[in-house]
């Protein structure tokens, strides 16, 4: 029997990108995926109606009391929740000067605030067990910095920082805690890029590249394999890394 059959999963995001690859992998590995997420109703319930996942719930990431609620909702349905995935994000490049203050404020709101949020939500019911997985989904630019991506690399360095703090607070609890940091992945967040009018600049990325595919974009299931590895008992000697996931980008940083 799979090691994971018949346990619980809140994945954030998990109807698109990365998120829904998550949610698929696992839930074909037997587990009960619960999805966070502020995707429409419509798409939500075509997740659950193709087998993607068990249950969703919508709430704004940012809005601590609408997060509660829903792991709240989501519990009550499924069951305690044994997997954490704290994978939505947003992205909104802009340069420091021109960038609105409420900009970088939502960055921290949505991406940092709401991984500390559904953290909190579920850690105390992981505590009482003496047992629980957590992977915090960072990006490369929280290790490297970026032109133009000040707001979303200060959130996403933030999110790696609390991978690291937690895990060391919360691994005598028994609570298993690391990160993913990804390179460039193929998802919604990244479609503009992946436009005739991005060929260019993703042409002078490529140049000094080590991918051995010597493709700039890497897969949704690429960094889900790793995610799911990371909350399996096979990586059981793995807690509180930071892990970079980007096809050597950073091994040239």
């Amino acid at each position: 029997m799979n090691a994971l059959d018949g346990q619980v999963a809140l994945v954030t995001g998990g109807t698109s990108g990365i998120g829904e690859a998550v949610s698929r992998g696992l839930t074909a590995l037997g587990v009960r995926v619960g999805v966070l997420s502020n995707a429409p109703d419509a798409e939500l319930q075509a997740a659950i109606e193709r087998g993607d996942i068990a249950a969703a719930e919508r709430a704004d990431l940012a809005d601590a009391d609408a997060v509660f609620r829903a792991v709240e909702a989501l519990v009550a349905r499924l069951g305690a929740v044994d997997i954490l995935v704290n994978n939505a994000a947003i992205w909104q490049p802009n340069p420091v000067p021109e960038s609105p203050v409420a900009l970088f404020d939502r960055h921290v709101d949505v991406n940092l605030k709401g991984s500390f949020y559904t953290a909190q939500a579920v850690l105390p019911a992981m505590i009482a067990r003496g047992e629980g997985r957590i992977v915090f989904v960072s990006s490369v630019s929280g290790t490297a910095g970026r032109a133009g991506d000040s707001a979303y690399s200060a959130s996403k360095a933030g999110v790696a920082m609390l991978a690291r703090t937690l895990a060391a607070e919360q691994g005598p609890k028994g609570i298993r805690i690391n990160c993913v940091c990804p390179g460039a992945v193929a998802t919604p967040l990244t479609a503009a890029l992946r436009t005739p009018e991005g060929e260019g600049a993703i042409a002078a990325l490529m140049d000094g590249h080590p991918s051995p595919r010597r493709k700039f974009f890497m897969e949704p299931a690429q960094i889900a394999d790793l995610i799911i590895f990371l909350v399996s008992p096979e990586s059981s000697a793995v807690h509180g890394a930071v892990i970079a996931a980007d096809e050597g980008l950073t091994a040239t940083m």
